[in-house]
């Protein structure tokens, strides 16, 4: 028996999971990838899955915050994603296995692993900023209010619609406003644009300029629809795109700059910024066919997401302008220039990430002063208004190419002397090293290479449903987390990246080579491509069965899980017991999403950490109302256990602990061939527990006395719990 079978230290592990939700570790900042496991627990997963059973929680904690050695343990990870299992296991001294489909996800793995000069890191950064950054800056300047020479954050664009009714073109603004601070609002007039300094908001707003009078919170476009300022009629931006048969026009209108001499401002375009715009596009029409821009259409073919190609775009260039291309491609040339590979790859880590942030696909928060990445959001979303970032960067500003660069050097400081963000006796959070930990991956092509080396990391693009490359019985534990049926559509999301990346990597790297990152054989669930809930099933039990090949046979597997839905836990139960597998344990532990403003009452907010031993089991099990008893028990513990931890729940949050725990104990029932009271059924027991967190739920909402009476007491401890939270954190929390 393993640690992790016993328990997990959740009450020092979640206070911190939570806090790297909000600001993850430096490692996972170098380029996006989608539901990036945390850091912190995965961390704790492993040392938990090789600690001896006996092992006290403090003991394990003083292990994540000092730092430890698992020193010739394997480890294989079949769905590395953003590489959070193979970052945490090589810090801790393993040797790494991982594979994954996608190769975004492959590229991004390896950078964050792969050790590298800072010096020599350092020198290719100068050496851009005297060629390509030169060359970008010229094309983002402007002149401040006072007539100084400027740099230009931020160009602020409008869509423009023409009326199906009157034919007047109408500029979809949602509103008025660039910035709302406490001390002063800037809003712009509707009619001429002038950018106009209020102290406050006022829905009677005057333009000093043309004596329009309007309310800067009222714009013409929202929820899919505009209606026109000319002839008042309503419609749906949808229909103007197809009137139109491509994407909808985009007007400039106004930026935001900065002087070194007056700071940040807000301005109205001028003839200087147009002329810049129009110097732009004519450059890169002289150069548009010698320029380093993807040519690969949209993918339409079984699409999860129909944007952005109802919204008119064919093409992934289209979803930048004319003068974000130039300057990207630019940028590109350069970076292929840098003569030492690993270096190139950094950069080129640095470009992919920082296109979040360079597209016509991103908009300005007028509360935070800043743009938002594209990806906030796991879908392509159309803007109305779009903003243009500087794509090299000035002083102030989010997502250039600079900022990027700046995160994934501190990635690679962060590499080489590794820490964990701490919290004291008195709640203040600090930085601890541990030991001496470093995350550094030696690449090998071969198995028999990952023997003989140590720190070493086989790194694959690949499917993980053929791993004949390992020996059998040769890998010590299997931690991953795998996807999770279709909330995720990895290759339609990556494919954003991929395109860009192929420009470079697809002479290097053979899966960079087809025109996009989809593979038939990816592990997903899409109804749009004929990939069913079976499809899913069968693909992950085929995994599920090499790494049961793989496993030496006191090994374990462990996986992070959720869904809100039963029949997604019945499935992955199923799967496990298909594959040989059951359920050894399932501690619930904080999961990656964010707290305070971005969490809501239907956020999941845990995971079930599902333990996985080879089959037999040796549970003795019991009828199956001594079953649920144990599962309502165990529920009722881990829910307390999260409360305590400084956490709050809600109803979906005991629905995923009570489903953890019941596919747990069916599993490891069922798996043992001397029960005779194994559930036949797990649709229709796993749908009996979700009555009973129905029932918990409603309970928490009423007034009742406890009734100590069979597993009763365990409903009336979950709805104590639930009314507990709401009393401390708040209602719908």
């Amino acid at each position: 028996m393993r640690f992790i079978e016993k328990t997990l230290p959740v009450e020092y592990l979640n206070p911190i999971a939570m806090a790297e939700g909000n600001a993850k570790k430096p490692v996972y900042r170098m380029h996006k990838w989608w539901a990036r496991r945390l850091g912190s627990v995965f961390r704790t997963i492993t040392l938990a899955t090789f600690a001896a059973h006996d092992e006290s929680d403090m003991s394990l904690w003083q292990r994540f915050c000092n730092g430890a050695n698992l020193q010739g343990k394997i480890v294989l990870d079949p769905f590395m994603g953003g590489g959070t299992t193979i970052v945490e296991a090589l810090r801790l001294g393993c040797k790494v296995i991982g594979i994954d489909i996608n190769p975004v996800a492959w590229f991004v793995t390896k950078q964050e692993v792969e050790p590298v000069s800072l010096v020599a890191l350092d020198s290719a950064f100068e050496r851009l900023t005297k060629t390509a950054g030169q060359f970008i800056e010229q094309h983002y300047q402007t002149r401040c209010p006072y007539g100084h020479r400027a740099d230009v954050m931020y160009f602020f664009w409008v869509k423009v619609a023409e009326c199906a009714e009157c034919g007047a073109r109408i500029r979809l603004f949602p509103n008025y406003e660039l910035s709302r601070r406490d001390s002063m609002n800037v809003c712009f007039c509707p009619h001429c644009l002038q950018v106009i300094e209020t102290a406050k908001y006022s829905s009677k707003t005057e333009c000093p300029d043309c004596g329009e009078i309007f309310d800067p919170h009222k714009g013409v476009s929202g929820r899919g629809f505009f209606h026109c300022r000319e002839c008042g009629a309503r419609q749906r931006i949808l229909d103007a795109v197809e009137r139109k048969g491509t994407k909808l026009d985009e007007e400039l209108h106004a930026l935001e700059g900065y002087c070194s001499t007056c700071g940040r401002f807000f301005k109205r375009v001028d003839d200087f910024d147009m002329a810049l715009w129009k110097k732009s596009q004519e450059e890169f029409n002289r150069r548009e066919n010698s320029l380093l821009v993807p040519d690969q259409a949209i993918p339409t073919e079984g699409r999860s997401d129909p944007r952005p190609v109802n919204h008119g775009y064919r093409y992934f260039w289209q979803m930048f302008n004319e003068r974000q291309l130039l300057c990207l491609s630019t940028l590109l040339e350069e970076i292929l220039r840098l003569p030492d590979q690993n270096i190139r790859e950094l950069m080129l880590t640095a470009f992919s990430d920082c296109l979040d942030t360079n597209t016509m696909f991103c908009k300005y928060e007028i509360q935070w002063h800043k743009i938002s990445a594209f990806f906030g959001l796991h879908a392509y979303h159309p803007i109305e208004r779009p903003t243009e970032n500087n794509v090299w960067g000035t002083k102030y500003g989010r997502g250039t190419f600079t900022k990027c660069f700046e995160k994934v050097r501190r990635a690679k400081e962060y590499c080489q002397k590794p820490y964990e963000r701490l919290t004291d006796i008195r709640g203040r959070r600090f930085s601890k090293y541990t030991g001496d930990e470093r995350i550094e991956g030696h690449g090998v092509d071969t198995f028999e290479e990952l023997l003989c080396r140590d720190r070493a990391a086989l790194l694959r693009c690949d499917t993980s449903e053929d791993l004949s490359f390992i020996p059998d019985k040769s890998v010590d534990a299997v931690i991953t987390d795998p996807p999770y049926f279709e909330s995720v559509q990895y290759s339609e999301l990556a494919d954003f990246f991929y395109v860009w990346l192929r420009l470079v990597l697809k002479d290097e790297y053979p899966w960079f080579a087809p025109e996009l990152s989809s593979r038939p054989n990816e592990i997903v669930q899409n109804d749009n491509l004929g990939k069913t809930v079976e499809f899913f099933g069968k693909g992950l039990q085929r995994v599920f069965e090499e790494c049961h090949r793989a496993l030496k046979d006191d090994g374990i597997m462990v996986f992070t899980f959720h869904h809100n839905q039963t029949w997604a836990w019945e499935t992955v139960a199923q799967v496990l017991l298909d594959a040989g597998f059951y359920i050894s344990a399932s501690p619930i532990v904080r999961s990656e999403g964010k707290s305070g403003f971005h969490s809501s009452e239907g956020n999941i907010r845990y995971d079930g950490v599902l333990v996985c031993r080879k089959q037999p089991s040796d549970w003795n099990g019991n009828s199956w109302s001594g079953i649920k008893q144990q599962i309502l028990g165990d529920a009722a513990d881990w829910t307390r256990r999260t409360l305590e931890s400084d956490m709050a729940i809600n109803r979906v949050d005991v629905f995923t602990i009570v489903m953890a725990k019941s596919i747990e104990h069916i599993t490891k029932t069922w798996a043992n061939p001397n029960n005779h009271t194994c559930p036949d059924e797990i649709a229709a027991r796993l749908k009996e527990m979700e009555e009973i967190v129905d029932e918990v739920a409603q309970r928490s909402q009423a007034e009742f006395e406890l009734q100590p009476e069979a597993y009763d007491y365990e409903v009336e401890q979950l709805a104590l719990f639930l009314r507990e939270s709401e009393a401390r954190f708040g209602k719908g929390v």
